[in-house]
């Protein structure tokens, strides 16, 4: 393990005090989470939503630690979200919406890319601590004993190239290109702002509606990209900053100028006094759908 990483060398994004104990070769399954997190992190999943990421590594390190029964909504809603120590679990959802939001970011993560560790990482339904499956307990009897070498092996053969991968990712990660139509609309948008403020539908009068936060949340990966703070706010009840680019986002205010462009059933408008987006659908699944698109360079539209 000491030709892997050293004891001082420090990865980015690895926890404090983890590189003695994997240099030592103390604990390899919790070394191989380690290091499977760290994949998780730098992939294109996680990579845009700083939130998802840090709930990730909280739950995961909080249970590398042995804490996992202390991994509650309160808890995890003060630790990552910032909330005060007794929050009412019950009004506020964010700590449940963001549990799926990164349910759902480790199911992409899957689907494109298989665990590099030898570890998969997974967050059961109803629960804030997460299960760390080895690659072979998720193959029959008969698989197992096909193989050869045994399962920590294998991983520790994969583990110089997984460093390899991530000093790559770490070069090119937060590059944006100027010459494309993502970036000449964001530029524009974003022109002298310092922040993104998404302003949505209020879910009565201090809420925001799980289906509004959920439909607000890819443009969260913004932050990674323009390197600028991304808030999610409830529209009319906070005071933004005077430099903030304005997202207003609501199925129940529609602008009545043309729209600027149309996205999966969702309209997009040039917004008036400083604010410099405004999208409209019908529901809250097709905003989703259409702030998907406007975070990503997949499928992003030109707009003349």
């Amino acid at each position: 393990m000491d030709a892997i990483l050293s004891a001082t060398v420090k990865p980015p994004l690895l926890r404090a005090g983890a590189q003695p104990a994997i240099a030592a070769g103390e604990d390899e399954f919790a070394a191989a989470t380690e290091l499977e997190l760290i994949s998780i992190l730098q992939g294109p999943a996680f990579r845009g939503s700083r939130r998802s990421a840090a709930f990730l590594r909280f739950v995961v390190e909080e249970t590398l630690a042995g804490r996992q029964d202390l991994l509650k909504e309160r808890t995890v809603g003060a630790a990552v979200l910032g909330k005060a120590p007794g929050y009412d679990t019950g009004a506020d959802s964010g700590v449940r919406v963001r549990a799926n939001e990164v349910r759902r970011r480790l199911a992409v993560h899957y689907d494109t890319l298989a665990p590099r560790a030898g570890i998969r990482i997974e967050l059961p339904p109803g629960s804030y601590a997460p299960k760390f499956m080895p690659l072979a307990a998720q193959l029959g009897p008969a698989a197992r004993r096909g193989l050869a070498p045994p399962p920590m092996l294998l991983w520790q053969l994969a583990a110089p190239s997984l460093f390899a991968v991530f000093l790559v990712l770490i070069a090119i990660r937060g590059d944006v290109e100027s010459n494309d139509s993502f970036s000449r609309f964001w530029n524009q948008a974003l022109a002298g702002r310092t922040e993104i403020a998404i302003a949505v539908d209020a879910d009565g009068p201090s809420s925001i509606s799980s289906a509004m936060a959920d439909a607000a949340m890819p443009i969260e990966s913004l932050a990674g990209v323009f390197q600028v703070p991304v808030h999610i706010v409830a529209a009319d009840r906070q005071v933004l900053a005077p430099r903030s680019c304005v997202i207003r986002m609501s199925i129940r205010q529609k602008p009545s100028a043309p729209p600027l462009l149309r996205l999966n059933g969702a309209s997009v408008f040039r917004g008036e006094d400083g604010v410099a987006l405004w999208l409209w659908a019908d529901t809250a699944d097709k905003l989703r759908s259409a702030a998907q698109t406007l975070a990503s360079r997949a499928g992003f539209p030109e707009v003349q």
